[in-house]
């Protein structure tokens, strides 16, 4: 996340080391954006330009930063452009700041903001609740499309290579081009893998959203049955569907990494022994 921190020019290190302890106790993604100092004739537009780009805006020692007529425009201009602003206060402490950055990254406030209140009609949370579960089924219905469309590709490239091989039908001086498919085959392990990552935080983003809407609901049977799976955390109650199934185009492409080298290796070992068949013809001549 790309935070644009507001401190006075003393403070630019100690903002710093603020940060770096929150990147390692939140342990979340924070890329800071500070002016050292507002001396350049054209700071305020930099400033404009980096706070407009960012992603949230710090202010680092709210008593320090108000008594500074400086740091006062770098914040009025944040509140115009409706920027999320999070403030540390020296005397209360950092925990109460952490936990403000935590919200911000993860979006909950905007995410509670997305529902209405309890005093909504039963009929219309149950409605929105039952199109959750059907979209979270769809798209386990579409996991196994992909699933089954990446195996047959990658199953096809490494038989159709086998069946090249074994009938002879590539020359061993041309063998080298079966690393064509395979370098195919790798990449779309890869595509595979990234798909199966994506649809894991996606599935989790949607229950994140029905075990919101259970609440307002008389039971909460999904939360209830994650709570007897272990919450994720009792790896003898429950594993993790997506991790299971990365594994899958991780071992394929395993395996087409080392046909590639068993190739790369007959290559490598016909072009030294071609070198030292030359070599003895040339220091002993007939």
């Amino acid at each position: 996340m790309d935070i644009f921190i507001i401190h006075r020019s003393g403070d630019y290190d100690s903002a710093n080391s603020f940060i770096k302890d929150a990147k390692t106790a939140l342990s979340i993604k924070l890329s800071p954006r500070m002016l050292k100092n507002s001396s350049a004739p054209n700071w305020k537009s930099h400033a404009e330009g980096e706070i407009r780009s960012c992603e949230l805006v710090l202010v680092y020692d709210t008593k320090q930063c108000s008594e500074s007529e400086n740091t006062l425009w770098e914040i009025e201009v944040a509140e115009k452009l409706s920027k999320p602003i999070v403030r540390y206060d020296r005397t209360i402490g950092k925990d109460n700041c952490f936990q403000d950055l935590k919200l911000a990254y993860n979006f909950e406030e905007e995410f509670e903001e997305c529902f209405v209140s309890d005093e909504g009609k039963s009929e219309d949370r149950f409605l929105l609740f039952k199109t959750m579960l059907e979209t979270s089924e769809e798209l386990i219905r579409r996991r196994q499309i992909t699933n089954g469309f990446f195996i047959t590709i990658i199953g096809g490239l490494l038989a159709g290579s086998g069946f090249l091989l074994k009938e002879n039908i590539v020359a061993d001086r041309s063998s080298w081009l079966l690393l064509v498919p395979i370098m195919l085959g790798l990449l779309l392990c890869m595509s595979w893998w990234n798909l199966l990552d994506n649809y894991g935080k996606l599935n989790r983003a949607k229950f994140k959203v029905i075990n919101r809407l259970e609440r307002q609901l008389s039971c909460q049977i999904f939360s209830a049955e994650w709570i007897a799976l272990g919450k994720g955390v009792r790896k003898e109650k429950y594993r993790s569907f997506t991790d299971t199934e990365k594994r899958v185009p991780l071992l394929f492409g395993l395996l087409l990494l080392v046909v590639a080298l068993v190739i790369g290796f007959e290559k490598f070992s016909e072009f030294l022994v071609a070198y030292n068949l030359n070599t003895s013809q040339v220091s002993h001549p007939p």
